[in-house]
């Protein structure tokens, strides 16, 4: 009885329950959790961001430090907040546009590692992988991999062409592999789940041992 009215268990148990509603359908209860949820993490994320980030650069960099060119980034940052003011949103333009092109020269220039691997990794051999199996998969890499770039080709004329084929075989590779990546998602839910069950069974009403 103590471990059942154990604050952190006690609190727990309530917003997994809450939660769980869900199941039956979308209700008031599930709907205050979630908004107290979001709510925490923004608060947190808010608290952690400034104590971590903002105060040292502003209080030590700047003033004591006196890294004045650290005042360009905050001004960029500060910019992206015309996106709220529909007549000035196109400021806010000149920011991500500058993020986005830093961003990927970063990753050219400095990190190819993180985006050349994708791209030789389909450059294999079809054959001669010592099993029939890794022949056949070397196969179809190659195959999926054109056929879904196919599909990207909107500057070709695809009716009744081998590339109107090919990219109708693309799509169908497209949509396997989104299909593959939800059935992850739905596992990793169940998972999720799962691991609140054995909660509410185990450490807090202890029917599990």
């Amino acid at each position: 009885m103590a471990n059942i009215l154990n604050p952190a268990n006690l609190t727990g148990a309530i917003v997994t329950l809450a939660v769980l509603t869900f199941l039956i359908k979308d209700n008031p209860v599930f709907d205050l959790f979630q908004h107290i949820f979001v709510g925490l993490y923004f608060a947190y994320s808010v608290g952690l961001t400034y104590h971590s980030y903002i105060k040292p650069t502003i209080a030590d960099d700047i003033l004591k430090k006196g890294f004045y060119s650290y005042i360009i980034p905050i001004i960029l940052g500060l910019m992206v907040y015309f996106m709220f003011i529909p007549s000035l949103s196109w400021i806010a333009r000149y920011p991500m546009s500058f993020w986005v092109g830093y961003g990927v020269g970063l990753t050219l220039g400095f990190q190819p590692a993180a985006l050349f691997p994708q791209i030789t990794s389909t450059f294999i051999k079809f054959w001669g992988l010592k099993t029939i199996g890794r022949d056949i998969n070397a196969i179809l890499l190659f195959v999926c991999v054109v056929t879904a770039l196919a599909y990207f080709f909107f500057t070709v004329r695809k009716e009744r062409t081998a590339v109107g084929y090919t990219a109708e075989l693309g799509r169908w590779v497209i949509m396997i592999a989104l299909g593959a990546a939800f059935g992850n998602t739905v596992l990793y839910r169940v998972t999720l789940f799962v691991g609140r069950m054995q909660f509410l069974m185990g450490d807090w009403l202890h029917i599990l041992k």
